[in-house]
């Protein structure tokens, strides 16, 4: 049983992290490819925070049944234990360092990339029942839900449907899509669609994201990260509207290719991920909740 809730030695997290991506591609599996409606979204048992950017994927590519995390701190706290055997899984986190003493106030600090483990419910017993809701069962039409993102986002682009393309055209600041009756499905033209609504948010006018707005050359390391954001971004949306599952994505040559990203930059992951979280939360008009301090104090402290 690993009972460790933060890391006692320091380790390379960028490779941690990619390390874990890395096999996973490798098995054949995008862990953003994942139909995880049903398990719901990776969240914080005892906060309810849900987590964010590569926390998302990672916790995600673990295909529990109920996506419900806790550390090891907060699962004594409400009187549970883990099972004998089970090991905890990495989320990573920011650390800013602390002002020493005599130092100066304009001193710019330069946040830490860290982690610590949490554990699924399923690998703990004598959990309260009183903290895990029964699973909520929504009744929704997910092509009404496409279109509502759509609706809803501010500054959102124009689509037309000129040409048998899909592509983000940003001079002009719009999204071209092939025409709905070409597709094999109405899922498969909105998850398209949803790629290249990310890519719109990196305009100068909205996210002003560098990998989008230096217009980089095909096959180089901003482009394939870029490539990736909008990847990740659409896997989040159509999991949002209730449309992964039926959605085809990735041939193996594709997945291949990230393999050899994420071997030769161990920073490509994290960055890429990080880049369609603020994406997605764009298009979505989210705002971030805040950090807890007293979660953030107990269990994420190295």
């Amino acid at each position: 049983m690993d009972s460790n809730n933060t890391s006692s030695t320091k380790l390379d997290v960028y490779q941690i992290v990619t390390d874990r991506m890395i096999a996973l591609l490798e098995e054949g599996t995008a862990p953003w490819q994942q139909p995880w409606t049903n398990a719901g979204m990776p969240m914080n048992l005892v906060s309810k925070r849900p987590y964010r950017g590569i926390n998302l994927w990672l916790l995600l590519s673990l295909q529990y049944e109920r996506n419900l995390f806790l550390t090891w701190d907060q699962l004594k706290k409400i009187g549970g234990s883990v099972q004998q055997g089970e090991h905890g899984h990495v989320v990573i986190y920011w650390k800013t360092p602390q002002k020493k003493e005599g130092e100066e106030e304009t001193q710019k600090k330069v946040p830490i990339l860290r982690y610590y483990k949490v554990f699924n419910i399923a690998q703990c017993k004598d959990i309260p029942e009183s903290f895990i809701e029964p699973v909520a069962t929504k009744e929704h039409e997910p092509l009404l839900e496409c279109e509502a993102i759509l609706t809803g986002m501010q500054h959102c682009p124009p689509i037309k449907h000129k040409e048998q393309h899909a592509y983000y055209h940003i001079a002009e600041d719009y999204i071209n899509m092939p025409k709905r009756k070409t597709f094999k499905s109405m899922e498969g033209y909105y998850a398209v669609l949803f790629h290249e609504l990310v890519h719109s948010t990196g305009h100068e006018k909205r996210l002003n994201r560098s990998t989008i707005t230096e217009m980089a050359e095909f096959g180089s390391d901003l482009y394939s990260i870029e490539e990736l954001t909008a990847e990740l971004g659409s896997a989040y949306l159509s999991s949002y509207t209730g449309i992964l599952s039926s959605v085809e994505r990735n041939s193996a040559a594709y997945i291949k290719g990230w393999v050899g990203k994420l071997k030769n930059d161990k920073k490509f992951i994290v960055q890429a991920s990080g880049n369609a979280q603020k994406a997605v939360d764009f298009i979505l008009n989210h705002q971030p909740a805040p950090a807890d301090p007293k979660e953030v104090e107990q269990s994420e402290m190295l």
